[in-house]
């Protein structure tokens, strides 16, 4: 019974994602002042581009929208090449960030995997979906915010980020939850890690530093005054993600890396 509602739920939050996807295209023509901010996110592998994820933010009502589209090209064993492509949509309160519904879905050698995420008030389901085929399973829920992760998405960070930098706490707790396999959730730590000078977007700023860890490693983040993610880094794997600089004429797909001055 419980896989039965899921699927049904999995149809139906995808047909909401579609409806959502065209009201918010309808309503950014219509009344431009909906769209809250949009960029696009450089992925690097030890320096070397490796694919891109473009990115919104758009206000509907009393809810945020936050979609995007994780685009890769990936190499074969045999030469040949396939491309990559993941998109997601998060819908949170507009006020709190309180997350309302996630799903997201990838489609990559002719297969559509799907997976979201539906919380409730103690427990949430958690979904995951191949070709049509697929399970839930009920999680007990954190208390208080919940984030998700879905790699290789990199939004996701930035709407921690914009959580966070709202508050003048120098470390709080971060409950997640993670879509891996199988999914599971954690709790990280979020610590402020000082400020760095650095020139973005053609000016100086003052961009926040933070340090987001659990028992998988440490991300560190470059944080806008405006809470927007401008730079992560995850040092033992050779990761880093640069949100592209807003320089006229820059070609598209070319970011600029943050550097301190």
């Amino acid at each position: 019974m419980l896989r039965s509602w899921a699927m049904k739920t999995t149809r139906v939050l995808l047909l909401v994602l579609g409806v959502l996807l065209a009201a918010r295209s309808l309503r950014a023509q219509q009344a431009p002042g909906s769209r809250v901010d949009e960029g696009r996110l450089i992925v690097l592998d030890h320096g070397t581009p490796v694919g891109y994820e473009d990115f919104e933010y758009t206000r509907l009502g009393d809810s945020l929208l936050v979609s995007g589209i994780h685009t890769r090209t990936l190499r074969e064993a045999d030469g040949t090449t396939a491309k990559w492509v993941k998109k997601f949509g998060l819908v949170v309160d507009a006020r709190d960030f309180s997350l309302r519904n996630y799903t997201s879905n990838l489609e990559v050698g002719g297969h559509l995997s799907v997976k979201g995420v539906v919380p409730g008030d103690t427990s949430m389901t958690v979904y995951s979906e191949v070709d049509g085929a697929g399970t839930a399973e009920r999680l007990v829920q954190p208390p208080g915010r919940l984030f998700v992760m879905d790699p290789p998405l990199f939004t996701l960070f930035d709407v921690v980020c914009r959580n966070v930098s709202a508050q003048s706490l120098a470390r709080r707790p971060i409950e997640l939850v993670t879509l891996g396999n199988p999914a599971a959730t954690a709790r990280a730590t979020m610590s402020a890690a000082g400020p760095d000078t650095i020139r973005w977007g053609g000016r100086r700023m003052v961009a926040r530093r933070y340090l987001l860890a659990d028992d998988r490693g440490t991300f560190l983040a470059w944080v806008s005054p405006e809470g927007q993610m401008l730079r992560l880094v995850h040092e033992a794997s050779g990761l880093e993600v640069l949100r592209e600089e807003p320089v006229k004429g820059a070609k598209a797909g070319s970011a600029a890396k943050p550097g301190s001055r």
